[in-house]
């Protein structure tokens, strides 16, 4: 979804939006802020290995709550465990959809690669329009790549024909990149 109508929906309370490309939740005034939440951020961020994973899973559970906590975390430039960030996303599932179509196409290069990759693991397909743009714009090769992959992952007829016509253009690199991708579990 471009980021001007996500901008034209900030009335609506369930849903983040984004404002001079930072996504923000907007505050409803019964809206308290869930202290497991917080809690599990930590945990995912500064958390060993497995320790992330458990807090990825448990965010996953909480669904659409943890959207908004996780995408803020995911678009922060202080940062740095995104990937695992889009782990939680990923497991959040179809409630996240929306939030990481905002995050690609705001383009913001540290957080578009691991939005990617979790939109291809959500599998909804109201992401590939957004993963079509960012397979032929994305500003580097993993960016392409990643949206390549997804959109074969997500197998909307539209998303595959895109990628038949734009991978024998791509490097060798990425085609093979794309394939190995495409085949892990």
């Amino acid at each position: 979804m471009p980021v001007a109508e996500m901008k034209s929906r900030k009335n609506e309370p369930e849903r983040g939006y984004y404002i001079k490309g930072r996504f923000v939740v907007p505050v409803v005034e019964k809206q308290t802020e869930n202290p497991e939440i917080a809690t599990l951020m930590v945990a995912l961020q500064k958390g060993s290995t497995y320790g992330s994973l458990q807090a990825a899973e448990k965010l996953g559970r909480i669904g659409a709550p943890a959207v908004g906590p996780l995408v803020q975390a995911l678009v922060d430039d202080a940062t740095t465990a995104r990937w695992r960030i889009a782990i939680a996303l990923a497991s959040v599932g179809t409630a996240a959809t929306e939030a990481l179509i905002g995050v690609v196409n705001a383009g913001k290069d540290q957080a578009v690669n691991p939005a990617i990759w979790a939109l291809g693991r959500i599998g909804d397909e109201r992401a590939v329009e957004p993963l079509v743009a960012a397979m032929k714009c994305g500003r580097t090769e993993s960016c392409r790549g990643l949206a390549a992959a997804a959109l074969i992952k997500l197998g909307h007829p539209a998303g595959v024909a895109a990628v038949e016509e734009a991978l024998p253009e791509a490097d060798e690199t990425v085609r093979e990149f794309v394939f190995e991708e495409v085949h892990r579990n």
